[in-house]
């Protein structure tokens, strides 16, 4: 009989509670085993776990009055978590420090698939978390011989000890969060300081796209996956809702709907209304929405796809510590374990946090930890979505697992995640703690005074790009971690990448290396500058950019009537009239003496004399003309060149360039048109070099290349640094007037 129906169960928790009250009489102070008896009687007697109306008021009382020890008072706010009760006393670290999701019984707790560890495989795969076991999952099928092993238990670390969420926007910023691409340029402003600000913009462009595109075909993954195996894992992608923290951020928001759009995802914006009616939050500012995100129960996936695995063949061995890989040879890595050693021709390391223990090479990897509480009986209003905001920052759900009658437990995370020595701590912080609770009552004003019933550490891998860590470090080793606290953004895709390059030993295509590669890492100079793919997309990158501005650029002068007009040339030129001869003839010293050939050897001045054709030009005369098929770039040798576009039927003159000068890259680089006429002002001698012996060069790959592109992108940069600050110049309406007006702006142009 239940103590609310009276009878023989009343009358023994009044003995109970009474005689709790005459020990604090006696005692002056309750220990920990009169909490403990207090506790297995009303969890005992309280139906699901919820305090009828006679513990209620028991509890209450003792709360009020009674006095307890220090370690008695934390299991007494523990009973009132558990029962949902509040209390008027200070709220203390919970004694339970279990994750949320760990109170699911491990199924593969010191599980050996066989008593010895194999000798030699094809792939061993170190770590049983969410990647390790998205690429043990992968692998089933391969034909391989496949073995994953742990340090511990599978989904024990951050696997298991993260808040639940898959989200499509990982919103790594520096300071206040703008969107998802000015949010990738703040963060390499900090990383790369020396690297151009247009470089660093348009490789940010291209980093928010490719990590837009990256969490998408994770979540595909992640869903195809469920449901293909039938995992029982409370999947609920219902929505994540992030609600801005200014008017910046609201602007922010708002632009990422074209850059998701572009994916063909949808975005919704939300109304502060909006976000009331469906969370009951009084947001200061507007949300985004996006469907199809949402929370599942991380470690019942990592063992529902552990599960397949080893049905179909994939060895496991847990407890099993790797201290150290022994590369012999691109074929024969060697795992020095606390069981023995094994060979294996590739290997995938999937440790994240852990990675620089294991290759300490990869110490820019650095391991920090996140705080997570949960708070029992809690009116549903989140109802299988996310929320997210930087007012903290803070996330929280409720998930899945709990949830009955229109309550469920709510998980918070947030507040200052910190750095940590040792990513296997479990050493909470008391001040985070504050923290959680503040955030908790902003969102849930009616859980004030109420315990939380547990709050855990988990382990993050922070890099200094805010990038995830995906390729091959050397030759058959693998790297996938580093997620910056978005696991649920990466690791499914992250560890069916890194098995497509354990079998084909190449890199995905959607993984470029200059923006993933772990190899970014042991160098100062960003890959994406010290490489020919990353240093060719860069340049694609500014063309687009010079074309945009130019174009607004020439619409600006028309309109103002400030630049000087130009005769109009209506036939279509597509080089300089003439002959043209070699340019092997010309002195190296005529390209070393200028900035952006001064760091080429004299035998690499000679080489890319070799590949050029020399024009001496008389004034006046058209070098090429807009809409012109491309194909090639000068350098200036001498003189000086006119660059000037049609718009309202006039031909505008953008800019004059001088000896030293680069132009004519945007064609050649990003195969269009010409997009302005290039004119001798002045008597001009002029170097160029056309397509097929460019792309000959630059397929090679050698020193010589990487610097003839890198010139190429320095000229790009200078030309839209100078567009940019033409267009700012009027349309601050500052005046341009006068016969000098045009060589006012000089530098190089794309066109």
């Amino acid at each position: 009989m239940s103590v609310s129906e009276g009878g023989s169960g009343a009358l023994t928790l009044r003995r109970t509670t009474m005689s709790a009250r005459r020990r604090t009489a006696r005692k002056s102070i309750l220990d920990v085993n009169d909490v403990k008896t207090i506790a297995s009687r009303a969890l005992a007697e309280c139906k699901g776990g919820i305090a009828n109306k006679k513990w209620r008021r028991e509890i209450d009382a003792l709360d009020r009055s009674a006095n307890f020890s220090q370690e008695a008072l934390w299991h007494f706010q523990d009973l009132q978590a558990r029962l949902g009760l509040s209390t008027t006393r200070p709220i203390v670290l919970p004694v339970d420090s279990q994750p949320f999701w760990h109170r699911t019984e491990q199924p593969f707790a010191n599980y050996q698939s066989s008593d010895e560890l194999p000798a030699a495989v094809d792939v061993a795969i170190i770590g049983a978390g969410l990647t390790g076991a998205g690429a043990a999952y992968r692998l089933k099928d391969a034909g391989l011989k496949v073995v994953l092993l742990d340090q511990g238990d599978p989904a024990g670390e951050a696997s298991g000890r993260n808040g639940g969420n898959f989200e499509l926007l990982p919103e790594n910023s520096v300071g206040i969060y703008e969107g998802l691409a000015p949010g990738r340029f703040k963060f390499m402003k900090v990383r790369y300081p020396h690297v151009p600000a247009e470089v660093l913009q348009a490789v940010s462009e291209r980093q928010a796209s490719l990590v837009l595109g990256l969490a998408l075909r994770n979540r595909d993954l992640l869903k195809e996956t469920i449901f293909r195996e039938g995992i029982s894992c409370d999947f609920s992608p219902k929505g994540w809702l992030h609600i801005a923290s200014s008017e910046i951020e609201e602007q922010g928001i708002c632009d990422e709907v074209s850059l998701a759009a572009q994916h063909g995802q949808r975005i919704a914006i939300w109304s502060r209304g909006k976000i009331a009616a469906e969370f009951g939050i009084d947001a200061a500012f507007l949300g985004r929405f996006i469907p199809g995100d949402g929370t599942y129960h991380p470690f019942k996936y990592v063992c529902g796809q552990l599960s397949t695995a080893l049905r179909d063949g994939i060895g496991l061995y847990t407890r099993t510590k790797v201290f150290r890989i022994d590369s012999v040879s691109p074929d024969d890595h060697r795992l020095v374990t606390d069981r023995g050693t094994i060979s294996a021709r590739r290997v995938i390391v999937a440790t994240n946090a852990f990675t620089p223990d294991l290759l300490p090479e990869l110490s820019a990897i650095e391991p920090y930890q996140s705080q997570i509480l949960v708070t029992e009986h809690v009116v549903d209003r989140a109802r299988g979505r996310i929320v997210t905001s930087d007012s903290g920052p803070v996330f929280f759900n409720q998930p899945r697992q709990g949830a009955r009658k229109g309550s469920a437990p709510l998980l918070m995370g947030g507040a200052a995640d910190r750095p940590m020595k040792n990513p296997s701590s479990r050493r909470r912080s008391p001040a985070v703690h504050e923290q959680l609770m503040k955030l908790r009552n902003s969102f849930y004003p009616e859980l004030a005074g109420r315990p939380p019933s547990a709050e855990w550490i988990g382990p993050m891998a922070f890099t200094p790009d805010g990038l995830p860590c995906i390729g091959i470090l050397r030759p058959g080793l693998i790297i996938a971690a580093g997620y910056n606290g978005y696991g649920g953004s990466y690791t499914t895709a992250a560890g069916h990448a890194a098995a497509e390059m354990a079998i084909t030993d190449q890199v995905p295509e959607w993984l470029p290396e200059e923006i993933f590669s772990p190899r970014r890492f042991l160098s100062d100079e960003p890959l994406f500058l010290t490489e020919r793919a990353g240093l060719w997309r860069v340049a694609v990158s500014l063309s687009r950019q010079i074309q945009s501005v130019n174009r607004q650029l020439s619409e600006a002068l028309t309109l103002r009537q400030s630049a000087p007009a130009v005769a109009k040339t209506t036939a279509q030129i597509a080089g300089p009239a003439g002959e043209s001869s070699a340019a092997d003839n010309v002195e190296p010293d005529a390209l070393l003496k200028f900035a952006s050939f001064s760091k080429y050897s004299l035998a690499e001045i000679r080489e890319l004399l070799r590949l050029m054709r020399r024009w001496d030009l008389p004034e006046d005369s058209i070098v090429f003309t807009e809409a012109s098929p491309g194909g090639s770039c000068f350098v200036i040798l001498e003189g000086s060149i006119d660059v000037s576009t049609a718009s309202r039927g006039q031909q505008q003159i953008l800019a004059t360039l001088n000896a030293g000068s680069v132009f004519g890259q945007m064609s050649l680089i990003d195969n269009v048109p010409r997009s302005a006429t290039c004119s001798v002002r002045s008597k001009a001698v002029l170097l160029e070099i056309v397509r097929g012996p460019c792309e000959d060069l630059l397929r090679g790959g050698s020193p010589l290349a990487l610097k003839f592109l890198a010139t190429l992108n320095e000229g790009l940069i200078l030309a839209l640094r100078g567009a940019d600050l033409r267009l700012m110049q009027l349309d601050r309406a500052e005046p341009i007037s006068g016969p000098e007006q045009a060589s006012t702006y000089r530098g190089t142009a794309g066109v």
